[in-house]
């Protein structure tokens, strides 16, 4: 029976709308690569608590990416704002300027453009019943396309297993190849080496269990059982992961670099042909799976 993957791809898409008075806020999010979860909101620059929701909301729904959240309002949808001057402020600013003209003999009125460009002077409040009623349908909205954007990754993701799962089933091939090569790898030096001996006419003139000593530093220095072992380990894990449901994109990117450096340590250690090879196509798939887990949630 075949084993489904668990993978989320971190690039996605989702637009999620919500009635609000006559028009209604639409919501759209793009989601792609990022090692961390970095989330970025546009259309909330006056709702500041309702902005801090709104990425409190999506880091409770994704786990890693970069996420762009656009909110506007669409239709007739306005919303109720109320423009509040400072008086006191103003009248403040117009006595400071009338003493600064009179110290330096100067003449002239502060003109009312000076104090509307203030941004301190002039606020913009919203009404706090619409703000509420705003708020909630900026929420569903967000909802609607959060359920978007996971249902784009997932489908983006089984894409994804379908590419990585043939790829690691010929990993797992190859190392099987190199594990059984491994052994012979030292009965053929010996008999490379008699051959040589032979060759050279010296055979008469070793000493005693030599020969046997040469094999044996040999077999110690290309002996690769340890990375061999450690590979099916880390390939283990790695489709535990997979499997697991979770955010992992960052496990995996890992035990696809500890994979590469015991490639890496095999094809040095082994001095054969055959391992050589497999060891090659070995670095050739994990390339190409790295390519596709920089893409995993």
């Amino acid at each position: 029976m075949r084993r489904t993957l668990m993978i989320n791809s971190m690039t996605g898409f989702g637009r999620g709308e919500a009635p609000y008075g006559d028009g209604r806020v639409v919501v759209e999010i793009t989601t792609v690569n990022g090692r961390f979860l970095e989330t970025s909101v546009r259309g909330l620059r006056e709702y500041g608590a309702l902005e801090l929701a709104v990425r409190g909301i999506v880091r409770e729904r994704l786990g890693r990416g970069t996420v762009a959240v656009t909110v506007a309002l669409k239709g007739a949808a306005v919303a109720h704002k109320t423009a509040r001057a400072d008086v006191a402020l103003a009248q403040a600013f117009e006595r400071e300027f009338d003493r600064t003209c009179t110290a330096l003999g100067l003449k002239g009125r502060l003109p009312l453009e000076a104090l509307a460009n203030r941004p301190d002077l002039i606020t913009i409040e919203e009404e706090s019943a619409d703000a509420e009623t705003f708020a909630a349908a900026a929420k569903a909205a967000l909802a609607a396309a959060l359920d978007g954007v996971a249902a784009n990754r997932r489908a983006e993701g089984e894409r994804l297993a379908a590419d990585v799962e043939p790829k690691l089933a010929a990993l797992g091939r190859r190392y099987d190849d190199v594990a059984a090569r491994a052994p012979g790898t030292v009965a053929d030096y010996r008999e490379r080496l008699k051959a040589r001996v032979a060759d050279l006419k010296v055979e008469a003139g070793l000493e005693p269990g030599r020969l046997e000593a040469e094999v044996a530093l040999f077999a110690d220095r290309c002996d690769i059982s340890e990375e061999v072992a450690r590979s099916a380990a880390h390939l283990q894990a790695f489709r535990a992961a997979l499997a697991g449901g979770e955010p992992t994109g960052r496990r995996l990117d890992f035990l696809t670099q500890e994979l590469n450096r015991e490639a890496n340590t095999m094809g040095a250690k082994a001095q054969d042909v055959t391992i050589g090879a497999a060891v090659i196509e070995i670095k050739n798939l994990l390339e190409q799976i790295r390519e596709q887990v920089q893409n995993i949630e």
